[in-house]
């Protein structure tokens, strides 16, 4: 018996021991992630559109706490009361009702969440409360601070930290980084051994992002959205900017639209991106795809005439002009047929094509396809089957009812009439940089296909150019520059599926300047309820307004000097000179100093009012003249400058 007890023994102490030692170190290690620093999204000019913040999860373990009330209460009562009254201090700060906060001390887990994203100051309030069993981790907070500019483009993160729209989705993983974990031996209260196992592996932060977007120009936008919903009150508005010669999208805003700040405070609808999710009949805009491809096939030419009595009866059904009301135009060219916007002379046009050649041009400039852009949620489009789509489906298709595109898609197709002919894959990532600046990839522009030749571009380039100057566009001119576009009004299907008499989609697509297109902008206004429905009336002056303004930032001249005639100055045209100033007091941060900003060109003002953190609202062109708070004083970061330009 003794020999098998000793045997016992020996076996525990010389087989066992290794094993129970580990078992012992594992049952008071603790093993903790370490969350990774989200990156940045910047924009084209390096603004900061989305960073993170550190904060703090505040918990309760609740036996903790239970413990050291019911010893507070049979020997303290004064620490008893006070540990009450901190209590209902910490029910304010995390805006609990007392009841619910005494709920979850009273919790039988192990632990429970009292807040999530606490600011800093707020922590150490709670902190100095001194309360049993509180505790707190680290956290972060996802920060957007233009508040609602881009929204629809940067998209959200939730309270886990992981994107779930926009771009905060499509390039989580390069943003989010990757954990890293802590493992250490602790003592019974849960602090950490002096000597103990440790092991560490960092964590790896996120990458940054910088966009093509120009927050300068998206702020252009936002104020003609702002206009278009105080004007117009549509349903939805929506506005693009690209950059034709690569597919870089620079200004990209819709209404509604909401404060990624506060997006649980917004309707999912709201936050949708409608730029590339919108699904619509685009009107007599789809005339520049049609007049695209009779050009380039040779079916027709700028000067080739139609007879236009104000309808044109295929298969037995009529079609009529948008003006129908008014005398028929006669016998006119496929240029002033475009001028006029007649769906008469271009549902000839269209019916001169081959069916196949037709849908080959469509699917050529993108329809019925994603385009490919980085943003999650884009759709396709509709077209009618090909070989079932009759006679007059492709005479209607010819001045865009049918067919459903996406604003995206419109935008991108006449980007590639603007540069010659090449369609381009937009995009709205530009770089990838690491944590510390480096650029790790840089993306470039991607050339899908050439869909027209060079001088199928340049003529329907200068028949768009006759549609702003004596057409449908008038009121998309812009005084000394070239500008072509193509106006559309759009009949929405209504509840019985025909075409409502009530119920419109103005919109307006175009480029400036026409010899060396900097941009292509598209505008749609859906369901416009007051002022009127038509194109050239609803859309055609906020395109005016935004090409005008973005003109003047991108310094481009006016187009009789890239033609080569000299800029003269007049006599006391002299360029305002900025002064020296004081600032009235040092700024606190989170403000800043307005500066001077005479004589500057709007790209110039937009840089020096952007290093202060400040915003601006433009009024006219050319240089500064005035601006509406005086030099040196000090303001709110975020506040908006209005800075009056002239020639």
């Amino acid at each position: 018996m003794f020999i098998i007890v000793f045997a016992r023994v020996g076996w525990l102490q010389a087989v066992s021991s290794a094993d129970l030692g580990r078992k012992a170190v594992a049952s008071r290690t603790t093993d903790r992630r370490i969350e990774p620093k989200r990156g940045n999204i910047l924009d084209a000019t390096g603004k900061v559109l989305a960073t993170s913040i550190a904060t703090k999860t505040v918990f309760i373990e609740p036996q903790t706490f239970q413990d050291a009330e019911k010893t507070l209460k049979k020997k303290d009562p004064d620490q008893y009361q006070k540990l009450q009254d901190n209590m209902k201090q910490l029910a304010d700060l995390l805006q609990i009702k007392l009841p619910d906060l005494q709920s979850r001390f009273n919790s039988p887990r192990l632990w429970v969440s009292l807040g999530r994203q606490l600011n800093l100051d707020k922590a150490d309030v709670i902190k100095r409360l001194n309360i049993p069993g509180v505790g707190f981790s680290d956290d972060g907070k996802r920060v957007y601070p233009m508040g609602g500019l881009v929204a629809p483009i940067l998209g959200v993160v939730n309270l886990d930290g992981f994107g779930v729209e926009g771009l905060e989705l499509s390039y989580d993983k390069i943003l989010y980084g990757e954990k890293g974990y802590i493992s250490e031996e602790t003592d019974a209260r849960s602090g950490s051994l002096l000597g103990g196992i440790h092991s560490y592996l960092p964590p790896q932060d996120g990458s940054n992002l910088a966009l093509t977007i120009d927050s300068n120009i998206q702020y252009l936008v936002d104020q003609q959205l702002n206009q278009i919903v105080s004007e117009a009150a549509p349903a939805s508005a929506i506005i693009i900017v690209m950059d034709p010669k690569t597919g870089k999208i620079l200004a990209m805003g819709d209404r509604p639209s909401f404060d990624p700040n506060e997006y649980s405070k917004f309707p999912e609808p709201s936050r949708r991106n409608l730029g590339i999710s919108t699904q619509y009949e685009p009107g007599s805009t789809f005339k520049i795809i049609t007049g695209s491809a009779a050009l380039e096939e040779g079916t027709t030419s700028p000067n080739k005439t139609y007879r236009d009595p104000g309808y044109l009866v295929v298969d037995k059904q009529r079609i009529t002009n948008w003006d129908s009301g008014n005398s028929a135009p006669g016998l006119i060219t496929f240029t002033q047929g475009m001028e006029q916007s007649s769906n008469v002379v271009l549902g000839q046009v269209g019916l001169e094509l081959p069916r196949d050649i037709f849908f080959k041009y469509i699917r050529g400039f993108g329809f019925g396809q994603q385009t490919g852009v980085d943003l999650p949620g884009e759709a396709t489009g509709t077209l009618l089957r090909e070989q079932k789509t009759s006679r007059f489906e492709q005479a209607t298709m010819s001045f865009g009812q049918a067919n459903a595109v996406t604003p995206l898609q419109m935008v991108s197709a006449i980007s590639a009439i603007a540069n010659g002919g090449t369609l381009y894959k937009p995009y709205v990532v530009d770089q990838v940089m690491d944590s510390e600046g480096n650029v790790t990839k840089q993306y470039a522009p991607t050339p899908v296909r050439q869909v027209i030749s060079q001088n199928t571009s340049d003529q329907l380039k200068l028949i768009l150019e006759k549609v702003v100057t004596s057409g449908t566009g008038q009121l998309a001119k812009v005084e000394g520059y070239r500008v072509a576009g193509k106006t559309g009004t759009a009949q929405k299907v209504d509840a019985t599926g025909k075409y409502s008499s009530k119920d419109f989609i103005a919109s307006f697509i175009g480029f400036a300047p026409v010899d060396v297109p900097k941009f292509a902008i598209i505008v749609i206004v859906d369901s416009p309820s007051k002022g009127g429905y038509h194109g050239g009336e609803v859309a055609a002056p906020k395109f005016q307004a935004i090409v005008q303004q973005v003109l003047a930032y991108m310094n481009v001249p006016p187009s009789e000097v890239q033609k080569g005639a000299p800029l003269e100055l007049t006599p006391g045209s002299a360029k305002p000179q900025p002064k020296p100033f004081l600032p009235e007091r040092k700024p606190n941060p989170g403000e800043g100093v307005v500066p001077d900003l005479s004589g500057r060109s709007m790209s110039e003002v937009g840089e020096l009012l952007s290093k202060q953190g400040l915003r601006m609202n433009f009024v006219g062109s050319g240089l500064a003249v005035s601006q509406d708070y005086p030099p040196g004083k000090v303001v709110m970061a975020g506040t908006v400058i209005t800075v009056k330009f002239e020639p």
